[in-house]
């Protein structure tokens, strides 16, 4: 898909937009700051799969990590669940160092990391936990939570 990169109204994203002005419409736009909007609005009206591959730009901070202007890739399924979604990723990625590679082994640095075997998924608080050795699900404030 190629959706509009200019909005009347600025939307998708918790970000600041870049602003324009349209001279022969005498109206202010905004740079997309994600591409999310317009997807969901085909998904809505009967596409099953779409996906695009884009440029957003978002008013922000200037790093070796972070560049106002970016490209993304966004997907959505209609009937899909998070599993799938992962599926999805997997293949993909492993697809692309194939034929990018001619490989799906993938040096980095000291470490060979293997796309045909099996990821590992784990559930966000187990990572969190594992890292930090915080447990946010058990903590008082979520127990309390959870009592009321």
């Amino acid at each position: 898909m190629k959706t509009p990169m200019m909005h009347q109204i600025a939307g998708g994203a918790a970000a600041r937009p870049f602003v324009t002005h349209h001279n022969a419409l005498d109206a202010t736009l905004y740079m997309r700051i994600a591409i999310e909007l317009h997807l969901k609005r085909l998904i809505v009206g009967g596409l099953e799969k779409v996906y695009e591959i884009g440029r957003v730009f978002r008013n922000e901070g200037v790093s070796t990590r972070h560049n106002p202007e970016f490209t993304m890739i966004e997907l959505y399924e209609a009937y899909a669940d998070y599993h799938d979604i992962m599926d999805l990723t997997e293949n993909m990625i492993r697809h692309i160092s194939e034929k990018v590679l001619g490989t799906a082994k993938v040096q980095y640095g000291e470490e060979t990391i293997d796309l045909e075997s099996k990821w590992r998924r784990v559930h966000m608080a187990d990572a969190v936990k594992d890292a930090t050795g915080v447990d946010f699900l058990r903590s008082e404030k979520q127990t309390k939570r959870l009592k009321t």
